[in-house]
């Protein structure tokens, strides 16, 4: 007879790293592409949360991975809210499409206000039916500074090449921003062209190719834009490409950039800039914006902000998914979640980037093709701290 190993394990790794001033009780639930390994983890997910109070819940997993026909972040929130947890305490993060990057996005997604909901001092609970929550928990306590839990149960039997640390999450990369860095390398949240140069922004860092990639340098961010210092540090930041200029949110502040120069030409409130802009764009995060054919894009995890140009203000249009908008838009790129976007001076079109991915649309905002894998050399000396 068959041998069935049931593990339920409810652990709590290493100290107390201190508690913040209103530490909160957040739990991870670890998505899975088989429909069937995700519906045990949305069922583990609920009876938790029946006897653990729970603040907010993080659903993470993308849309079509190793070619999966779901999208699972939102098959966990609608798994979570039919077994009655409220839509308010849910998060979908759908970029992961690995385990790796189920804890990278996690521990940077925000809330409607802008808030990063996993912070110092919370209690995070990693949950799922495989060990690999094990190695997320240990990583989280580690290099963020939350007291992590891990929950687990599953009847899954290891093999014996199967390590506890899953595929080293924990132990494998002890610098974590190099660790941060591979794991989505390279999702830029800036990209831009000057003298046969392309150049990407991401994080600290800027990389410089040429076209085909064939060498490249690299240095930090604050040398070539020194006012990111001046940023809040507690907020979220949005390049909005303005083809010749950025306009750059962070928090209320809005500031005019030239790109040649790389200075502040001007500056305004963004509550104020885009006239009749709904309250939910005014605090919450967003990732990138492009003005395109004297239309404003806002990119926010799960929607899209559509804005007219008239009399030299933007104007609110509406609020869309990027596959109402664009047409043909891929199904593995989930409602946005786009990272940063650029428009081509020469051919008019626009360039989307996701997640190691990037797409190109017309002007007739039909796809042109499918999404491609952006190849970018790695840094394999990088020390950029």
């Amino acid at each position: 007879m068959k041998k069935i190993l049931w593990i339920s394990v409810y652990w709590i790794l290493g100290i107390n790293l201190g508690i913040a001033a209103n530490p909160k009780t957040v739990m991870l639930v670890l998505g899975s592409a088989d429909p069937t390994t995700l519906e045990e983890r949305i069922e583990i997910a609920a009876r938790l949360h029946r006897t653990q109070s729970i603040d907010k819940i993080i659903v993470s997993g993308g849309c079509g991975a190793h070619g999966s026909g779901i999208c699972e972040a939102t098959r966990m929130q609608q798994g979570l809210q039919a077994k009655g947890v409220k839509g308010e305490k849910i998060y979908k993060e759908e970029n992961a499409k690995t385990t790796v990057q189920n804890y990278i996005f996690s521990r940077v997604l925000r809330d409607e206000y802008d808030r990063q909901i996993i912070q110092p001092g919370d209690t995070v609970f990693v949950v799922s039916n495989h060990w690999h929550a094990i190695s997320v928990a240990a990583r989280l306590q580690q290099y963020d500074h939350v007291i992590a839990r891990f929950y687990i149960e599953g009847n899954l039997i290891p093999k014996e090449t199967d390590k506890v640390d899953y595929v080293s999450i924990f132990n494998g990369q002890p610098d974590n921003d190099k660790f941060v860095l591979r794991g989505t390398w390279l999702t830029p949240e800036a990209v831009w062209s000057s003298s046969d140069s392309l150049y990407y922004l991401s994080g600290d860092l800027i990389y410089a190719t040429d076209a085909g990639n064939s060498s490249f340098t690299w240095q930090q961010s604050t040398l070539i834009f020194p006012f990111l210092n001046t940023l809040c540090p507690d907020c979220s930041r949005a390049f909005i490409d303005a083809g010749e200029f950025w306009w750059i949110r962070s928090g209320n502040r809005l500031l005019k950039v030239d790109k040649d120069s790389k200075q502040i030409v001007s500056e305004e409130a963004w509550e104020e800039w885009i006239e009749g802009v709904p309250n939910s764009w005014k605090k919450a995060a967003f990732s990138t914006g492009v003005i395109w054919n004297e239309t404003l894009l806002l990119f926010a995890p799960e929607k899209i902000l559509i804005a007219k140009e008239e009399k030299g203000r933007f104007v609110f249009v509406e609020e869309t998914v990027a596959g109402n908008y664009f047409k043909d838009w891929p199904f593995s790129w989930g409602n946005s979640n786009v990272a940063s976007a650029i428009v081509n001076r020469d051919s008019g079109t626009l360039a989307l980037f996701r997640n190691r991915e990037t797409v190109r649309i017309g002007k007739d905002l039909r796809l042109q093709g499918k999404p491609e894998v952006l190849k970018l050399k790695w840094i394999d000396d990088l020390n950029h701290r």
